[in-house]
């Protein structure tokens, strides 16, 4: 009767009964609404076993006695033997839980919207390294060599899997959810597409592919069966099956100089192909993807063509967590500034007006063209997310002046063998992938 009356607040009645359930219950229905989405069961089971281990430690019986101060107290206590990275995944995930519930009418106000994870960058446990041409190049050759009983997946399965990781940047969740049917060679440029359900970020992602790569995929994928895994037994532990695949390749290179006592001594003592070098970095096979980004970065790419082919939702992380600079990348950066060396002819100043104009020279022509650089505009022919086949076109050259075409760096540039200068580049032999660490500088062309 005061329902009808309209003193009963429908709203605050439904927020009693939510109240008034056990908090096991949501959860189960936060699962299904999980996998409604579209998410793969390992995430959907992973994030529910996080968001139970929070809830025991809170010792929560009803949703709204999740609150804030429980919640840090348990990631408190969690963090005395994880990590911060692992802390803040915890969090994430308990803090969906609670979001998803405010959304849908079942809690007044989201109890954990003001909590923030942990600092990450001030606790890398984990340090990785990119590995170079030669090591990624000898690390395909010993996995294709060595298919021992205890193996899961065969070396020649395994050196695509590394040539595959380092031509995209997949990670290793990626990677084991590919099918034939994720591949199209035949597109300009080829593409590899990864469902959204298994993307990190939770939507399609078409990822653009070097021409030689995909000329070397094209015999392998012909002996797979459609619709099934092209990667069908790789390991969960794809580090400890790097690893493994690494300390094999040290192995060979450091025995081809055992007639070489002095040089034998020396690849010993070496980083080269360690799984750690003297700093402590590691190379694990989330390393592979580091060594992707880093080439990319290096090619000469603008930041957005790289946080787009990274797939990251900041160019922060891309630049700050996974790009890795080079001693000679930086050197080729100063050439860029002026120089400094003592002359004694007269400075020539530059023009001001149009009466006696003469031409500009030295460095006022190199700070001239920088400038341009930075005030005009750009395009780069990049793969469009979740759209098959279509990419986003270069600036058009017949618009642009001679400065803008000479800045437009296309897709296709990331897959030519010469340098600016015009020097080849030496290809890693027998891996069908020029590794990224080798990714060649943007080749400019002023057309005219």
């Amino acid at each position: 009767m005061q329902r009808v009356k309209g003193l009963v607040d429908p709203a605050a009645e439904r927020f009693s009964i939510e109240a008034r359930r056990p908090i096991a219950e949501h959860l189960k229905e936060y699962q299904s609404a999980l996998q409604a989405r579209g998410n793969d069961t390992e995430y959907v089971g992973q994030t529910a076993a996080r968001v139970e281990f929070i809830v025991s430690k809170c010792k929560a019986e009803r949703i709204g006695e999740l609150t804030a101060s429980d919640v840090q107290a348990a990631i408190g206590r969690l963090r005395d033997t994880r990590s911060a990275g692992t802390c803040n995944s915890y969090l994430r995930s308990i803090k969906g839980f609670t979001r998803w519930a405010w959304r849908d009418k079942r809690t007044r106000d989201d109890a954990l919207s003001t909590l923030s994870g942990l600092n990450e960058a001030a606790d890398r446990q984990r340090v990785r390294r990119e590995l170079s041409a030669d090591e990624l190049s000898r690390l395909i050759t010993a996995a294709e060599q060595r298919t021992l009983p205890q193996h899961t997946i065969s070396g020649a399965d395994r050196a695509m899997v590394y040539r595959l990781a380092a031509g995209t940047g997949f990670r290793a969740k990626e990677l084991r959810s590919l099918t034939p049917e994720s591949f199209d060679l035949d597109a300009e440029p080829p593409t590899v597409t990864v469902a959204a359900a298994h993307s990190k970020r939770r939507r399609q992602d078409v990822q653009p592919i070097r021409r030689d790569l995909a000329e070397v995929l094209r015999p392998w994928l012909a002996g797979k069966l459609e619709r099934r895994p092209v990667f069908d037994g790789l390991p969960d532990d794809t580090a400890r099956m790097l690893r493994k695949d690494l300390d094999a390749a040290r192995a060979d290179w450091i025995n081809e100089a055992k007639n070489d006592q002095c040089e034998f001594a020396s690849r010993q003592e070496s980083d080269f192909l360690a799984y750690k070098n003297a700093t402590g970095e590691v190379a694990d096979f989330h390393s592979i993807r580091h060594t992707y980004i880093s080439g990319i970065v290096a090619s000469g790419a603008s930041v957005k063509v790289a946080q787009t082919l990274a797939r990251h939702s900041t160019p922060t992380l891309t630049i700050g967590r996974y790009a890795h600079a080079r001693l000679h990348d930086l050197q080729g950066a100063l050439d860029g500034l002026p120089d400094q060396s003592p002359t004694n002819e007269p400075r020539v100043l530059r023009a001001t007006g149009t009466d006696n104009a003469q031409p500009s020279t030295g460095s006022d022509k190199k700070w001239a063209h920088f400038g341009a650089q930075l005030g005009g505009e750009s395009g780069q022919n990049v793969a469009r997310s979740g759209e098959p086949g279509k990419f986003v076109g270069a600036v058009d050259a017949e618009k642009s002046t001679d400065v803008d075409r000479c800045k437009v760096l296309s897709l296709s540039a990331l897959g030519d063998n010469t340098t600016a200068s015009g020097e080849m580049r030496r290809e890693a032999e027998g891996t069908g992938l020029e590794p990224a660490t080798g990714c060649p500088a943007p080749h400019f062309q002023c057309g005219r």
